[in-house]
């Protein structure tokens, strides 16, 4: 009770501030669907794993790929991009450049690959030195801004589908506790009124792109999962990666390639994946009401890693702390038809993502991952700091971010 009593506390004490919309039942479906190549045109950093691996080749490109929809007068979009991360301070910059769509409404996410440019700061020269190659990510920024808007003037009328499943591939390991492994897979597939012509595919899966450390621009897994199913469907593919924190990553033989060469396992776990979303929802039902909700709460946490403040104190991090030394963040609540998404500010621990599940109510349930920030793992307080999550406790804000974000969401699935 006394713990109870503590979370909520701290939850109460943090500012946060809630917004909602609606599209009410029975108006029309409208959607669209681009994509951009992101990869940069010069050697980069490449984020993930050690520092200082600078870019030599580029394997597949990588993109940012968005997804428009609107219902009652009410837009949304969706933006996936194959990037480490997208903190706050560059979404809010987007959304800043983009009319078309609320800032509210516009949720940027990061599919985590390691074989792509740093965006955050910390994969550089050296521990003193950011590694992001700031022209290129401006430029960038102001790319996918523009994506967004010429998405939203392609409106057109559309249906949905939406599956799920948990019977997949081994693709996929807990290498934490081997036991605690979210396998769902989740997939709306955005097609004509009719059926008959497929608009775009959204797959949701838990799992670290990360197959590949070598100096070969990629976006890991994810560039067979674009490729077979935009190859059967015609239409654009987005990767929504789901709780992958603590550490869901990809399952293979790692003895058969060199390490961190194994492109093999990438095509096998990209495809894979891919046909099994393309078999679940082949037989969908097509949803045509489909009304949208939105809600959002800010909230703010104390940032307690001294590692983290030692970065923003020589500058390799931006300096967005508030007065308080807290670090503002984000959460969302979509429902599209019967269909729930939650959106999730950094890498969070698949735990977090099973009890969540239990809260949720929608038919088919999504968890966006890295969306519309990245501020690294997201663990339950009871795990922060546990021999076991050393690394991940390491890598995180701190000990009460865990707590805080579920509070916040809680909330949201209240319908506050």
């Amino acid at each position: 009770m006394i713990k109870l009593f503590a979370l909520l506390t701290i939850a109460c004490a943090l500012s946060s501030v809630t917004s909602s919309a609606y599209a009410q039942k029975g108006e029309s479906l409208k959607a669209a669907t681009g994509k951009i190549d992101i990869t940069p045109k010069n050697s980069v950093f490449i984020a993930g794993y050690g520092s200082n691996r600078k870019s030599t080749s580029v394997h597949d490109p990588v993109s940012a790929r968005c997804l428009v929809l609107e219902s009652g007068g009410t837009r949304i979009a969706i933006v996936s991009c194959d990037l480490i991360g997208v903190p706050r301070h560059a979404s809010e910059k987007i959304r800043s450049m983009v009319k078309s769509v609320t800032p509210e409404h516009l949720y940027i996410a990061a599919t985590h690959t390691h074989s792509g440019p740093d965006t955050l700061g910390q994969w550089g020269p050296d521990f003193q030195t950011s590694g992001v190659d700031k022209v290129w990510w401006e430029e960038t920024q102001r790319r996918i801004a523009a994506l967004v808007e010429t998405t939203g003037a392609k409106l057109e009328p559309a249906a949905l589908k939406f599956a799920h499943t948990s019977q997949v591939p081994k693709v996929s390991k807990n290498a934490r506790v081997a036991e605690i492994l979210d396998t769902e897979l989740g997939v709306m597939q955005v097609v004509s009124p009719a059926g008959e012509k497929v608009i775009a595919t959204l797959v949701n899966f838990a799992c670290h792109p990360e197959v590949l450390d070598c100096h070969a621009i990629s976006s890991d897994f994810p560039n067979w999962l674009y490729s077979t199913v935009e190859a059967k469907t015609g239409a654009t593919c987005l990767y929504l990666n789901g709780a992958q924190g603590g550490m869901i990553t990809a399952l293979f033989d790692e003895e058969v390639l060199p390490k961190g060469e194994n492109f093999k396992a990438a095509e096998m776990i990209g495809t894979s994946l891919a046909n099994r979303a393309l078999e679940i929802i082949q037989s969908a039902e097509i949803v045509r009401d489909a009304p949208i909700r939105t809600q959002r709460r800010i909230f703010q946490v104390p940032m307690e890693n001294a590692m983290f403040k030692m970065l923003i104190k020589i500058k390799v991090f931006p300096n967005l702390l508030t007065k308080e030394g807290n670090v503002e963040t984000e959460v969302n609540r979509i429902t599209i038809g019967e269909a729930e998404f939650l959106t999730l500010p950094g890498e969070v621990l698949p735990n977090i993502g099973f009890m969540l599940k239990r809260y949720m109510t929608g038919k088919t349930k999504f968890l966006l991952g890295l969306t519309c920030d990245e501020l690294g793992y997201i663990l339950a307080d009871e795990d922060f700091g546990l021999k076991i999550y050393e690394y991940e406790s390491r890598v995180s804000v701190g000990s009460q971010m865990g707590a805080v974000m579920v509070q916040n969401l809680k909330q949201l699935l209240r319908g506050k």
